[in-house]
């Protein structure tokens, strides 16, 4: 069941310039305050223009869990550019916000896999080998940032891929939209030594850059082209398709689904849960109705993480 949390906001002005939060550690626990729509986070708000992002985080450590603390170092920087600055507890009273405020272990599933505590503990050195990104995986995003392309799948995906992989041993896989390798990279993670991997990308500096990532992996070709370019080295046990062109438009249906063998899965990301759906789709998202009515398939919808669902589609045998 979801926890409601009736809390007031102390702070809340609209000229920010950027966020803040605190990583307070207390005999090896870390402090974290509920939120209004369930779930937990590090204390943690808006930078006012007349604050430095420690005096900010010092500030939302007292009104979001009524924890004084004082800043002992410098700032990690978290996704969506947040500040996190460790800091020592001083002392601890009721949150005046109203907040309700728990210890966790940080380094202990599953709160080592919490976005904001994996992201610190990475930038300290501290995550645990279970959780260790594939060598792989992390040239090939470090090479997706060295070339600021921003759309490979997320961590969650690709944790889930890899899984996928491991379950189809020696299958036939694709995927659909390579970028510079990430989401290969992890299916190649799961992948058995018999299994193989095709995967397509469009931009040719891209495929250029997967061909280095992946191209010691003989389970692995890298073709550069047309997404229709992988769908002759099928049928496939598995295809995670991952560019536009396969994924949006309907008319290409048939094609993914007569690429799959019977059995074989058809994996799609990036889909908005409701609450986060823009507009437009309220009266519907054709995408999904088109999914989920195609008579050779068979759909479940799986949430990897606060923002981002994905769909699973199995052919009919």
């Amino acid at each position: 069941m979801t926890t409601r949390v009736k809390s007031v906001n102390l702070s809340p002005s609209p000229h920010r310039t950027g966020r803040a939060c605190v990583w307070v550690e207390h005999e090896g626990r870390v402090l974290m305050v509920g939120l209004e729509w369930g779930g937990w986070t590090l204390p943690g708000g808006g930078i006012h223009p007349e604050e430095t992002g420690a005096q900010a985080a010092a500030r939302e450590a007292w009104e979001e869990s009524g924890a004084r603390v004082e800043v002992t170092g410098e700032a990690l920087t978290l996704g969506g550019g947040v500040l996190c600055f460790p800091a020592r507890l001083l002392s601890l009273e009721p949150s005046p916000e109203g907040r309700p405020v728990t210890w966790v272990n940080p380094r202990s599933l599953p709160w080592a896999n919490d976005v904001q505590l994996r992201q610190v503990l990475a930038g300290m050195g501290e995550t645990p080998p279970a959780l260790a990104l594939p060598e792989r995986v992390s040239v090939a995003l470090a090479e997706a940032e060295r070339l600021g392309f921003d759309r490979s799948c997320s961590l969650e995906v690709g944790r889930l891929l890899r899984t996928l992989a491991a379950s189809r041993p020696g299958g036939c896989l694709a995927e659909l939209g390579t970028g510079t390798g990430v989401g290969a990279a992890w299916l190649l993670a799961g992948m058995d030594d018999t299994a193989r991997l095709t995967t397509a990308e469009l931009d040719p500096g891209r495929a250029k850059v997967a061909r280095r990532v992946l191209g010691d992996d003989p389970r692995a070709e890298v073709l550069a082209g047309d997404w229709r370019k992988a769908i002759p080295h099928g049928p496939f046990d598995l295809l995670f398709s991952d560019c536009a062109p396969s994924k949006r438009e309907t008319e290409s249906l048939e094609v993914l689904v007569d690429a799959l063998r019977p059995g074989g899965m058809l994996v799609l990301d990036n889909f908005s849960p409701p609450a986060h759906l823009p507009e437009g789709l309220h009266a519907g998202d054709p995408e999904r109705e088109a999914l989920w009515n195609y008579p050779g398939l068979i759909c479940t919808e799986v949430a990897v993480s606060a923002g981002e669902r994905i769909i699973l589609a199995a052919r009919r045998g």
